[in-house]
């Protein structure tokens, strides 16, 4: 498998302008990924199809984490004394590490870059093969 600088490299040399701004615009919210994935002059390129299931599914993911961080205030809240502080600070830990990692999957489209995220990454390329045969 190509790491991310082999794919850079080879994706940089034949993206134009238009496909990093649609990749990078496929992570603002799930509906322009959705609506990339529909279009057919837009479906057809590669680069802007894997963006976009992996914007779809890191939006799945960060909703499932905020849940998860959701359950973790309220079981932290409930200890005596520093346990609402230590449930705030996690709170606040986890919505800058979303948005951190938001900013760089942005910035890595913008760049006309393959980035994959650990675990969803792959299960994009596989949705971004599975478009390619129909």
């Amino acid at each position: 498998m190509k790491s991310e600088h082999e794919l850079s490299v080879t994706d940089s040399a034949n993206l134009d302008s238009r496909e990093r701004l649609l990749g990078a615009a496929a992570y603002l919210t799930f509906v322009p990924a959705i609506l990339f994935l529909v279009i057919p002059p837009v479906k057809s390129r590669r680069f802007v199809r894997f963006h976009s299931w992996q914007s779809i599914l890191f939006a799945v993911s960060a909703g499932i984490f905020a849940l998860a961080l959701k359950l973790v205030f309220v079981v932290l809240s409930i200890l005596p004394l520093i346990g609402f502080l230590v449930a705030w600070l996690s709170l606040g830990v986890g919505f800058l590490a979303i948005v951190a990692l938001w900013a760089v999957l942005v910035a890595k489209a913008a760049q006309g870059r393959t980035y994959e995220l650990p675990f969803i990454g792959p299960l994009a390329v596989r949705l971004t093969e599975l478009d390619t045969l129909r």
